[in-house]
């Protein structure tokens, strides 16, 4: 009987660990997912969405010449309108919007610019009413645009 459990646990872990296999590590996340409302937002304030959620699985692939940063739709779709693609230099400053993406693009090109430092990267869904929600920011070695 503890076998049969075990062997379907590991079943289960195999057919979980293979359907989210990346090409490129996952960073370590450094900032929890936000609902807050952005300043970099976009879309034109309208009748409140019901449900405000983050991109999911916000990860980085290296490229040849930097890096490609790709994310899952959230699951709230209604009143989604877009994507805010943020950096910032050495987790200091405010963040600068390098793109603003519609719904269908879930991937930004960005260009390693230099060796030194380090570049926290953040992508933001916005929704129709001026809400938008954070996936977890990560940072990686080096300066991006």
């Amino acid at each position: 009987m503890v076998v049969a459990g075990i062997v379907i646990l590991a079943a289960i872990v195999m057919s979980q660990s293979g359907s989210e296999s990346e090409d490129g590590a996952t960073p370590a996340p450094s900032m929890s997912q936000s609902a807050q409302p952005s300043e970099s937002a976009t879309a034109e304030p309208t009748e409140p969405v019901a449900a405000v959620e983050a991109p999911s699985k916000f990860v980085a692939l290296k490229s040849a010449d930097g890096l490609t940063l790709r994310w899952v739709a959230p699951m709230a779709m209604d009143g989604l309108t877009g994507y805010n693609v943020e950096i910032r230099a050495n987790g200091e400053g405010d963040w600068s919007v390098i793109a603003t993406v519609p719904t269908d693009q879930l991937t930004q090109s960005v260009t390693k610019s230099g060796d030194s430092g380090w570049t926290q990267f953040r992508v933001t869904s916005v929704y129709s009413d001026g809400q938008s929600a954070s996936a977890t920011v990560f940072g990686i070695p080096g300066e991006f645009k």
